[in-house]
């Protein structure tokens, strides 16, 4: 079953200003992710709930949730060099 996939506009905007090359390998992915909504690995801590998708040569990373049996939401869409504030760190307990 393909899933909905719906960009938020803080995603849209992020998609718009990448060049059209990258626009087009993200939205390929994206496309697929609609058929393999499970395909990026799910996140934790301070983003449970969401998953994170490399793309573009792993050069870009998109940041999605399932909100719905038929809906994937895009939060947003990042350079991972800017991503440094997304990798949580497990600490021992």
């Amino acid at each position: 079953m393909d899933q909905k996939v719906k960009l938020l506009p803080r995603a849209v905007k992020e998609l718009e200003a990448l060049p059209s090359s990258v626009q087009d390998q993200i939205i390929s992915k994206l496309e697929l992710l609609g058929e393999f909504p499970f395909m990026g690995p799910a996140m934790f801590d301070a983003f449970e709930g969401y998953r994170a998708l490399l793309v573009a040569k792993n050069r870009y990373r998109v940041i999605y949730r399932i909100v719905s049996g038929d809906t994937v939401e895009i939060a947003y869409i990042r350079r991972c060099s800017r991503q440094t504030h997304l990798r949580a760190i497990r600490t021992e307990e």
